[in-house]
Parts: structure tokens; C-alpha cells; sequence
């Protein structure tokens, strides 16, 4: 069966629709000489999700590097603020206020997961903080026709999710026709419970699964489905895709397919010899993270040219309008901050590794 899943979800620009600073009489300076300019990121570094924050570190602090090397922005060194928000809502708003705290900071990487976006979304707004997500959307961000499900039309087609990618997932499926049921999954990561809800699941008797949840609970099903003797087709949302699938699942993992919004590195179309040692050992999310770092930087480069001096209101104005060409191909913006055309990456989990192996390269159809 060919199975092929596009979510457009990948990049969002959140602008801030409230608040803004004036132009700050000082700004910091580093060591007496050159000034600075700060940057933020909010991820987890403690906790079940501490190999996806450092994940996103790595991008942030290798693209970060680059251009400090190159002269900073508009003659500021950038520095980075990291703080851990567990990947928990309620740190998330917490650490979204001690960046509101510091003027020096300009804007924020954040958003890796649509709970954590949720709770802290509104302190980024009220402070006009500008706010590049690399990973998740936000509902009212969301767009039907982002997300596209296509395959053999399946007589019933299950999506295991309770997020908003979830519905998406079911929204577009349900346009092209097919028989489709949105399934919460199991409230509490506990094998006798999962045991008990796949025992549900596989009573409908569906045809294909879409497993949109987190790569902890997507390897935990996947073992109960083995269990009992699953035999449908089974794919993976983009929440689906991290180290804790196959941490989980083990070998059981092999085989799944599953969405992916950026490449890892070593994946990465480049022309050779532009991919350096530390670019090709990026996964998925620090690639985006560099992505979402450089736009940023542009942003700050771009309303430093456009007023003199850096400020949150001019970075609010100047991110929509940054281009540029990015690890995962052209980067552009629409009137609402939504990345226009965001690639999608379609990989196979392989030998226990992740992300596994590309099946599916939008570089590739492009002739990259």
C-alpha cells in the first residue's frame, strides 16, 4: 500500500498583537565594547522530553555561532538565553515572563509541543514579544486544508490523537471521503491501560491507523498492537517522530513510517561540501531549530537597518517579511505568519535508529 501523508504544519511566525518598546536608551554590552542583543529559547532540558530540548540547542547554538562569526546583527553580538520549561504549560508561561523580564531579549524559539505554545502564547502577545515556532501549530493557527491524508482509501481509517493535528488529520481525511473515527489516546502512559484501550481500538477493526501523539505513547501502543497480532497499516504523526519511539518500541518500531517537518541533518539537500561535521549530525528538530534561529537573526538584522536601533516592536514588524534560504528550502511567510508551502519529509524507522531513512524528500522531487 503507498502511503502518503503531507502536513504543512512546520513554521509559524506568531506576532505579537499587543505592547511594544520603545527605543531603549543603552543596551547591554559585551565586555565593555561591542553591545549585545539576547535571543531566547524555551525547551525542555529536564525530564521525559530532555533529548528533544537539547536536540533544539544544538540548531540554536550552531546557527547562532555562524553568525556571531560573521559580525552578529547590525553590529550586536546575539546571546542566547536558554530556559527549561519541562515541556509542561505552566513552566512554559513562566519562562515566557522571565523573557518578557529582560529587554534585551528580542524574540523567542519556542513551541514544542501545542500544549506548551497554548499556555504561553498569551505572555509573548501582552509583551510584543516576537515568537518563532519551528514545531507545532496552535487551533487557531490551524488551517483545513494544511494537512492532507492520501492513500488507498481505506475502508475505515482510525486517527489516534486529541490535539490539533489530530483533527486536521481527520478534517482532510473526511473531505477525501474515507470512513474516518478520531480516537483519544490512553490517558496515562501505563501498559495495562493501553492494553485495555487498544483492546477497544482493535474491536472496530480498522483498516490503517494514524498514531498523532507523542513518540512515547505511539511506541507504547506499538507494542500492544504487536500483542495482538495487528496486521493494518500503521503510520506516524509528526508528534510521533522522536528518540522516545524507538526507546519504547525497540524493534517493533522498525517499519513504521511516520511525518516528519524537517530532515535531519545528514538528509539535508545540500550542494556538497556545504554541510559541515556539526550540520550533518543535527536530527529533525535542531534542524528546524537553526532555521528558526537565522529567520530570527534576519528579523533583528532587518529592524536594526529599518529604525537604527534593535527593539521587540521592530522585530514584531520585520519577521513576516524575512526570506530566506534555510536546511529545509525556501522560507517565506504569509500575511497571517504561516510559512508558505512548508515541506514534509516522510521517514522509516530502521534498525531501532531515529529518524531512520527518507522514503519521501521534498528536496528530492524538487531536483535538489
Amino acid at each position: 500500500m503507498k502511503n502518503i501523508l503531507i502536513h504543512g504544519m512546520v513554521f509559524v511566525c506568531l506576532l505579537g498583537l499587543i505592547g511594544c518598546v520603545a527605543r531603549p536608551s543603552t543596551m547591554p554590552h559585551l565586555g565593555g565594547t561591542q553591545p549585545i542583543v539576547k535571543i531566547g529559547l524555551a525547551a525542555p532540558f529536564e525530564g521525559l522530553d530532555r533529548p528533544l530540548g537539547y536536540d533544539a540547542l544544538a540548531g540554536v547554538k550552531l546557527a547562532l555561532s555562524e553568525r556571531n562569526a560573521t559580525g552578529g546583527v547590525g553590529g550586536y553580538v546575539v546571546e542566547l538565553v536558554a530556559l527549561n520549561d519541562f515541556g509542561e504549560p505552566d513552566e512554559a508561561r513562566l519562562q515566557a515572563r522571565e523573557f518578557a523580564a529582560d529587554p534585551a531579549v528580542l524574540g523567542v524559539i519556542t513551541g514544542w509541543t501545542s500544549e506548551t505554545m497554548r499556555a504561553s502564547v498569551a505572555v509573548y502577545q501582552q509583551v510584543g514579544l516576537a515568537v518563532a515556532v519551528p514545531w507545532s501549530v496552535l487551533p487557531e493557527l490551524a488551517d483545513r486544508g494544511s494537512g492532507v491524508v492520501s492513500a488507498t482509501y481505506p475502508r475505515r481509517l482510525v486517527v489516534v490523537g486529541d490535539g490539533p493535528s489530530a483533527t486536521l488529520y481527520e478534517e482532510s481525511a473526511d473531505e477525501l471521503g474515507l470512513n474516518v473515527y478520531l480516537l483519544p489516546p490512553p490517558d496515562v502512559l501505563d501498559s495495562e491501560i493501553t492494553q485495555e484501550w487498544v483492546n477497544h481500538l482493535v474491536w472496530g477493526q480498522p483498516d490503517a491507523l494514524i498514531l498523532a501523539m507523542d513518540g512515547a505513547r505511539t511506541g507504547e501502543t506499538i507494542l500492544t498492537l504487536a500483542e495482538e497480532d495487528w496486521s493494518g497499516t500503521t503510520l506516524g504523526g509528526v508528534e510521533s517522530g522522536s528518540i522516545h519511539l524507538v526507546n519504547v518500541a525497540g524493534s517493533l518500531a522498525a517499519g513504521l513510517t511516520f511525518v516528519s517537518p524537517a530532515p535531519a541533518g545528514q538528509d539535508v539537500a545540500q550542494p556538497q561540501g556545504n554541510l559541515t561535521p556539526d550540520m550533518e549530525g543535527l536530527g529533525p528538530r535542531a534542524v528546524l531549530a537553526y532555521d528558526a534561529t537565522h529567520v530570527l537573526l534576519d528579523a533583528i538584522e532587518l529592524a536594526i537597518q529599518e529604525d537604527g536601533y534593535p527593539s521587540r516592536q521592530g522585530v514584531k514588524t520585520t519577521l513576516p517579511k524575512v526570506q530566506r534560504r534555510g536546511l529545509t528550502g525556501d522560507i517565506v511567510f504569509d500575511a497571517a505568519g504561516r510559512r508558505v508551502d512548508a515541506p514534509v519529509w516522510l521517514y522509516n524507522i530502521v534498525d531501532k535508529s531515529y529518524p531512520g531513512r527518507v522514503l519521501v524528500s521534498p528536496q528530492a522531487d524538487n531536483g535538489e
